[in-house]
C-alpha cells in the first residue's frame, strides 16, 4: 500500500505533538513518558511489528489477518529486557473521533500479555487508526509505541 505524502505528514505530526505531551489528557498528568518511534514501514494486516530502544525490544502481533472492522481482535504483544508492571493498548481514530477504547493486556508470563479488541465500526470508507502500546514500568517510567494502521469499509 502506497502512502500519500499528507498521510505521511500527518503521521509524523501526530507523533511529533505526542512527544510534547499534547497527544492527550492523560499524558498531561504523567510524569515519566518516554516516546518510541513509530515504525512507518511496518503493516499490522500482514505482520507483527517490533520496536527497539537500546537491547529492549517490544512486538505486537494483532489478529486475525488482515485487521477487520467490528471484529474481536486477538492482542499479543512480547517483551524483552524491560521490568514490566502492566501494558495498556489504545485504539484512537486519526481522521474521525471514535471513542475511548483502551485494554489492559493480561500477563501470560514476565515476557509475554494478550488481550482482546475491536475496531469501531466507521461510516468513512477509509479509516486512520494510531495503536499505541502504554507499557507502564516498575520504575514508575511509561513507554509509548505508537502504530498506525488504515482500514477500507468495503460496504
Amino acid at each position: 500500500m502506497k502512502k500519500q505524502p499528507a498521510l505521511t505528514t500527518l503521521l509524523l505530526l501526530m507523533a511529533f505533538l505526542s512527544t510534547l505531551g499534547l497527544g492527550g489528557c492523560e499524558n498531561a498528568s504523567e510524569g515519566n513518558i518516554e516516546q518510541w518511534p513509530a515504525d512507518t514501514e511496518c503493516n499490522l494486516h500482514t505482520d507483527s511489528c517490533t520496536a527497539k530502544m537500546g537491547d529492549a525490544k517490544v512486538t505486537l502481533k494483532i489478529s486475525p489477518h488482515p485487521i477487520p472492522i467490528a471484529r474481536p481482535l486477538g492482542i499479543e504483544v512480547a517483551v524483552e529486557n524491560l521490568d514490566i508492571q502492566k501494558i495498556e493498548l489504545d485504539i484512537s481514530g486519526v481522521n474521525m473521533y471514535m471513542g475511548y477504547n483502551r485494554v489492559t493486556l493480561t500477563s501470560m508470563n514476565p515476557n509475554r500479555y494478550v488481550g482482546t479488541s475491536m475496531l469501531a465500526f466507521c461510516t468513512s470508507q477509509k479509516m486512520l487508526w494510531q495503536i499505541t502500546l502504554m507499557i507502564h514500568q516498575a520504575d514508575g517510567t511509561q513507554i509509548q509505541i505508537p502504530y498506525t494502521l488504515e482500514t477500507i469499509n468495503r460496504l
